[in-house]
């Protein structure tokens, strides 16, 4: 009997087993009160919430009523003392905090703004995407929703040339939606790297016929890659919804009207300079506060010029003057440009600085391109811009799969 004792006693000693993910599964498997996993799974999941530019008063009641929760609140050493006027303040606590400081500022006077805000970004909807562009109605239950990309150019970085036959185009735009696209992006001026503008007639030329053919044959929603607004204006007549300008609608005056006048969506990119200049300068200071920053201004141009807001995506640019630690900073951080409160696309398909990473060519960053897919995935990205449509579904799947609380 002493020696099973024993026996017994080494099988069940304590162990330990830091745990990535909250998982009610553990809850269960430990035998909790089924009435209390959801109390039990707001305190397993921690946020750390950055707030900029909030004012003295503000701050100090923040810091105030978190740590009498249990939270926290990192300030300016200024605030305490009365010294600093503004202060950004890094908010830290569990969804538990989160919520009962929410429902503490909505009491305060002149605080309901800032607890709007925190809700938003704390406690916002992860899953699907809703877009009514150009009187149509789209919904996606499962993100990333995947955005094939069909160059009909003859210079493109990764496939130029290969389908500027108008027959050869469709029939590889019916493979990317076989394959599982869910939007088409397609463009007929390359912009990558020292690439030369074409006229608009040429690039209306090479469009047109394409999107017909496809809006004739399928419902996909059709994007339209494009810094021109007489180009913009034929193809959403043709039957594109969505503008996909890599200059934030900057280029062309008359773009936002075009955009605005038509109820198309609004696909705004961050880029420095043109494609010709914008890897003389890829240096930052801060490049997430700085992109967020200019996709924000982007934002609430368009807003102010009469588009819905609910019709702006946001792409922060991925090799658009952005150098190898530049991108790679981008995609660490994807999900904090969910702030914006739009949706957000991410552009990263076969890549330089894939090629870069990995020391390979143009038509050998597949790998590559799938790990960025699977990262944003995770992440919540709405929207992933791609070539491999079929790859990216995949991926998709399988992630899903993993993080799915229902399987």
């Amino acid at each position: 009997m002493g020696l099973r004792s024993k026996v017994l006693s080494r099988k069940r000693r304590p162990k330990a087993r830091l745990l990535s993910h909250p998982d009610k599964k553990i809850l269960i498997d430990c035998g909790v009160d089924p009435a209390s996993i959801p109390i039990l799974m707001s305190k397993m999941g921690h946020r750390i919430l950055l707030l900029r530019d909030i004012k003295l008063y503000a701050a100090n009641i923040l810091k105030q009523e978190m740590l009498s929760i249990g939270g926290d609140v990192a300030v300016n050493r200024g605030v305490i003392s009365g010294e600093a006027t503004l202060s950004d303040c890094v908010v830290m606590g569990d969804l538990r905090h989160f919520r009962r400081l929410i429902d503490k500022l909505k009491l305060q006077p002149g605080l309901s703004t800032i607890a709007s805000m925190i809700e938003d970004q704390v406690f916002f909807k992860r899953d699907g995407l809703i877009l009514d562009v150009c009187g149509r109605h789209y919904r996606w239950d499962e993100l990333p929703v995947v955005m094939g990309v069909l160059n009909v150019s003859d210079d493109s970085f990764s496939d130029g040339g290969l389908w500027m036959d108008p027959d050869k185009a469709y029939k590889h735009a019916m493979d990317l939606i076989t394959d599982g696209a869910q939007i088409i992006d397609i463009g007929a001026e390359s912009t990558r790297p020292g690439s030369i503008p074409i006229d608009k007639d040429k690039e209306i030329s090479r469009v047109v016929p394409v999107i017909e053919r496809i809006v004739s044959s399928v419902e996909v929603p059709i994007s339209i890659d494009t810094q021109k607004s007489e180009v913009a204006k034929v193809a959403l007549d043709a039957g594109a919804c969505i503008v996909n300008d890599i200059s934030g609608l900057r280029h062309d005056p008359d773009m936002v009207g075009v955009v605005k006048d038509r109820g198309a969506g609004v696909v705004l990119m961050h880029m420095r300079g043109t494609p010709q200049t914008m890897q003389q300068d890829t240096s930052y200071n801060d490049i997430i506060t700085e992109i967020v920053d200019f996709l924000d201004e982007r934002i609430h141009a368009c807003i102010d010029a009469g588009i819905d807001k609910s019709r702006i995506i946001v792409d922060p640019g991925i090799g658009f003057g952005k150098d190898l630690k530049g991108n790679l900073t981008i995609i660490r951080h994807i999900s904090e440009f969910k702030s914006l409160g739009v949706p957000v696309l991410l552009g990263h398909s076969r890549k330089a600085f894939i090629g870069n990473i990995l020391g390979t060519p143009v038509n050998d960053r597949e790998e590559g391109t799938d790990a960025v897919t699977a990262w944003a995935a995770l992440q919540g990205v709405n929207i992933i811009r791609v070539h491999d449509v079929r790859h990216a579904m995949r991926i998709r799947s399988v992630i899903r799969s993993i993080v799915d609380e229902r399987l």
